[in-house]
């Protein structure tokens, strides 16, 4: 059987009334070498989204395949899942509440085609409030289409940018041979997928729009047996970012034993000179809450970098808001993120 290009995987659990609009996203993309394989995780509102794919079944000619787990295996266990599921040569991941960006596959299959060491496509996102037209901000992180050698620097120079899974474009085998389910809980298994491909394949950064991305929705993680010591369900108070930042660090060190790199350090670093989303993401906490929370990221190992210490006391002075105004002013003023961290500038451009 010729294997698409593209397999479209989707990890989702309970979700049944954003299936049906991410679906539409889907079936409206120009390239049509893909298929899309969907894996709920044993929630109680599994028959419910079965009937939503079901519906959307006869317009994919085939293309679309459905699975449930019959155990909760939690967000790093059902992408595992869908990997080890897809067929396609690279996966495109998405969340199942956000939109794929019109034109977003055709964009990832030039790529694809352009670049033949291709391991990771680094992607542009948009975020939302509701729905796709009311967007907040796009992240671009540089200014045009660039290239990553494979390598430790190119893993220092995505690690951070791997967070919003949402149109992020894997390489499948490679991806399906680092297996594992040591980082289970964690919620970021794609850091360790990204780390192990792009050992052996380039990264490329498009400026085109892959995905929207929906802020604001209620998290879900937390029902899994791998999560339910970590994270619950329903709510995402200063904790939950604590232990999501100290997974991306521990997939970090774990990183540079298993693949004898040396990437922590500067992972830490460049998370430390970005650290305003995070830290802003607790803004609405009271003052001693909020003070708590900066102490317990800084004991993480950011207490020894002036970036991250500059972040609070600006959100602290200042207000998230008013610091988030100028952030967006500024990405608007140069086109794209300003590049804080000289070791994630890429190979070529």
């Amino acid at each position: 059987m010729t294997r698409p290009t593209l397999s479209v995987i989707v990890p989702t659990y309970g979700r049944w009334q954003h299936i049906g609009p991410l679906l539409d996203t889907v079936l409206s993309q120009s390239f049509d070498d893909w298929e899309c394989v969907i894996c709920e995780d044993g929630s109680p509102s599994e028959a419910m989204v079965r009937e939503v794919v079901d519906r959307y079944a006869p317009r994919a000619a085939g293309r679309l395949r459905y699975y449930a787990n019959h155990e909760t295996l939690g967000y790093d266990g059902n992408f595992r899942r869908l990997v080890e599921l897809a067929r396609g040569r690279f996966v495109f991941v998405m969340g199942d509440d956000d939109f794929v960006a019109p034109g977003a596959f055709a964009a990832a299959a030039r790529t694809i085609a352009k670049y033949p060491n291709l391991g990771v496509i680094l992607r542009v996102f948009a975020t939302f409030v509701g729905a796709p037209d009311r967007l907040l901000q796009v992240s671009r992180y540089y200014p045009h289409e660039c290239r990553f050698d494979a390598g430790p620097r190119a893993i220092v120079a995505c690690f951070r940018r791997l967070v919003v899974m949402s149109g992020l474009v894997l390489h499948r085998d490679l991806a399906q041979a680092a297996a594992t389910d040591r980082w289970d809980g964690t919620l970021f298994y794609q850091h360790w997928l990204a780390a192990n491909i792009l050992m052996e394949k380039d990264a490329v950064y498009v400026p085109d729009i892959m995905a929207y991305y929906r802020l604001g929705g209620t998290p879900v993680f937390g029902k899994a047996k791998a999560e339910q010591d970590r994270f619950t369900p329903g709510v995402h108070p200063p904790n939950t970012d604590l232990r999501m930042v100290e997974g991306m660090m521990a997939i970090a060190r774990g990183i540079d034993t298993a693949l004898n790199v040396h990437v922590a350090d500067a992972i830490e670093r460049d998370f430390a000179n970005y650290m305003y989303s995070t830290l802003a993401h607790q803004a609405h906490v009271s003052r001693k809450e909020f003070r708590q929370f900066y102490h317990d990221l800084g004991a993480l190992g950011f207490d020894e970098y002036w970036s991250f210490h500059a972040w609070y006391w600006a959100i602290s002075a200042l207000g998230a808001s008013n610091v988030d105004r100028g952030i967006r002013f500024l990405r608007r003023v140069l086109g794209s993120t300003p590049n804080l961290s000289a070791f994630a500038r890429p190979s070529s451009e």
